[in-house]
């Protein structure tokens, strides 16, 4: 806490020396925004007063009395809209102001661009600190009025907050762990003790009532109203300390000279998963979570050998074990561990893996999933003979797809993808060609894309008509066995997707002459393949390879991949009827005559 203080501070002092008038009128600014916030809140409660009341109650100002209620009531509430307009118009100069303020910082520290979004970076570390030192020249002027008013309500509070730092100081120098915990639940833990604060000062009001003396209704009133507005002030600047600790590499970077952008420290979640490569040295350590997986199949006195293994995905840790029972022939096992950034894909594969489909696709048997450490794990069984990674990237690429389409979907897996994910047919839309339209430079390319929107509907129709299957993109050679017998089996199944079949075959000229074979093989395995044509799988593969290039602003090999596309759909014969234009075809000619 000290030390993000020190460093706010010295932030400041650059401001105040860089650009001492727009950091004055930010901090004034903001002081201003938040008394009129404030008393826009507040008056309103004296109307309600003043309306529920047969004349002017007495613990309102003297001076009022002299007035009639009615034309109280009509001045308060006009107040009421005018210091709510000057909160909005103080909030409107105050973000200008404060990206003037940090662009003049940057421009004087004279340094490059150091990353895409530096300049929000810059207005909004400005913004922030200029905020919390007036929130703390309001929070001073607060419990100056406090220490006059209602000197016993100030101590309270003061008394929990000093009483909140040292208890979450002594719990995080004490145990480290608490304070990991406190780290990633803090945007939480400040609001709580925020709300908690503020019952713990009404709670004494209603005691000083009720056991004491008290005070006057009216200080009470606004006694508890600053309270609620400075506790909520505290919880914002105190959310902005922590939004600025996150991004003090790039705020050094930006507006001290002496200092560079450099790679911010290594997250300790992720500094927790790199920790586990010490299972290499003590397995041992695995065996709860082996007899929680394996139950009875693990004997007493097993010994567990580990070795970590490449896994070609980065944040995926992966380990070979070997179990060795007293009396019988050991085992070996792949456990694959999920980084932080992977649960996503941990869940997909144990959904489709744990699934009927998933057991037919050419897997090894997943034992289970559990967790390790708070890391999401999956256990595979593998074969005791030795494993070999495949040779040859197309070639595996191929067996892949075709050990895919042998397998037929089951209608659960089905319906509840479709129930989430857009399929190829889904995702091309009439944009992606008035894009493309307006992209061409050339009649030549013009003419393909006019063709192509022809025979848009036909298009989709016919990749309708084909028959899903499991395809599963990304996965790299680490993970890509042969078995003894020589069968391929795949031990990451993260980014699987159900698309038509050909949406993932590969554009190759090399590859492509063997797509008959291919669909050939998978057929006669599955009987809804035995109606596909040829053309059909390589019109899908054609269309996935034209939203691919499309995603990537690759327009030019996007257009050229149509007359492809349209060569795999049945010729227009003469006696066809003519397929009307679409609408955004004829806009498109109408733009580009």
């Amino acid at each position: 806490m000290y030390r993000q203080l020190h460093w706010s501070m010295a932030v400041l002092k650059k401001f105040f020396s860089l650009v001492p008038i727009p950091t004055m009128v930010v901090v004034t600014l903001t002081l201003t925004s938040q008394l009129a916030k404030l008393l826009a809140f507040f008056l309103p409660l004296k109307v309600i007063i003043l309306i529920g009341s047969t004349g002017v109650p007495r613990y309102f100002p003297p001076s009022w009395a002299a007035y009639d209620r009615d034309v109280l009531v009509i001045a308060l509430s006009f107040a009421t809209l005018l210091f709510y307009f000057l909160y909005l118009l103080a909030e409107k100069l105050l973000v200008k102001t404060a990206q003037k303020g940090a662009a003049e910082v940057v421009e004087r520290s004279r340094k490059l661009a150091l990353f895409s979004n530096q300049d929000e970076v810059a207005s909004q570390a400005y913004k922030k600190l200029a905020t919390g030192l007036a929130t703390g020249v309001l929070a001073a002027l607060l419990g100056l009025m406090f220490a006059i008013l209602y000197p016993a309500f100030l101590a309270v509070m003061v008394a929990y907050l000093v009483g909140v730092i040292g208890l979450l100081s002594l719990a995080t120098q004490r145990r480290p762990l608490w304070r990991s915990k406190l780290q990633d639940n803090a945007s939480n833990l400040v609001s709580l003790f925020s709300g908690a604060g503020f019952l713990l000062l009404f709670a004494f009001m209603v005691a000083d009532f009720l056991l004491w003396e008290g005070v006057s209704f009216m200080v009470a009133i606004i006694s508890l109203l600053l309270s609620r507005q400075l506790f909520g002030r505290l919880e914002g600047v105190i959310k902005d300390a922590f939004w600025l600790h996150g991004k003090r590499l790039q705020v050094n970077a930006i507006f001290f000279t002496g200092h560079r952008l450099e790679k911010a420290p290594e997250n300790p979640r992720h500094r927790k998963l790199w920790q586990l490569l010490s299972l290499r040295d003590r397995p041992e350590r695995l065996l709860p979570l082996l007899e929680r997986l394996l139950g009875d199949h693990l004997e007493a006195e097993s010994k567990v050998t580990c070795c970590w293994r490449q896994s070609g995905v980065p944040d995926i840790l992966v380990f070979e074990l070997e179990v060795q029972p007293p009396d019988s022939a050991h085992e070996r096992f792949l456990l694959n561990v999920f980084g932080s950034r992977h649960r996503k894909a941990a869940l997909n594969e144990a959904d489709l893996l744990m699934s009927e489909t998933g057991r037919a696709l050419p897997t090894p048997d997943l034992i289970g999933v559990d967790q390790l450490e708070g890391f999401a794990v999956h256990l595979f069984h593998l074969p005791a003979a030795g494993i070999a990674e495949h040779e040859g990237g197309g070639q595996l690429r191929l067996d892949r797809l075709v050990r895919c389409w042998q397998v037929e979907p089951s209608k659960g897996l089905v319906a509840r993808y479709c129930r989430s994910h857009p399929l190829l047919q889904q995702r091309l839309s009439s944009a992606m060609l008035e894009r493309l339209t307006a992209v061409a430079g050339s009649p030549s390319q013009h003419s393909k894309v006019e063709r192509l929107g022809r025979r848009f509907d036909e298009l989709l129709a016919e990749l309708n008509t084909l028959p899903l299957v499991v395809i599963n993109p990304g996965v790299p050679r680490e993970l890509s066995f042969t078995s003894p017998s020589g069968g391929l089996q795949i031990a990451h199944w993260g980014n699987w997707a159900l698309e038509p079949i050909g949406a993932d075959f590969p554009i190759d000229a090399r590859l492509e002459s063997r797509l008959d074979q291919l669909l050939e093989t998978a057929a006669q395995n599955r009987d809804s393949l035995n109606t596909v044509l040829v053309e059909s799988v390589r019109l899908c593969s054609y269309c996935s390879a034209l939203e691919k290039a499309f995603n990537r602003q690759r327009y030019a090999d996007a257009i050229e991949l149509i007359p492809q596309m349209l060569n795999c759909l049945p010729p227009v014969t003469s006696n066809s009827e003519p397929i009307e234009e679409s609408k955004y075809m004829t806009a498109s000619r109408e733009e580009n005559p």
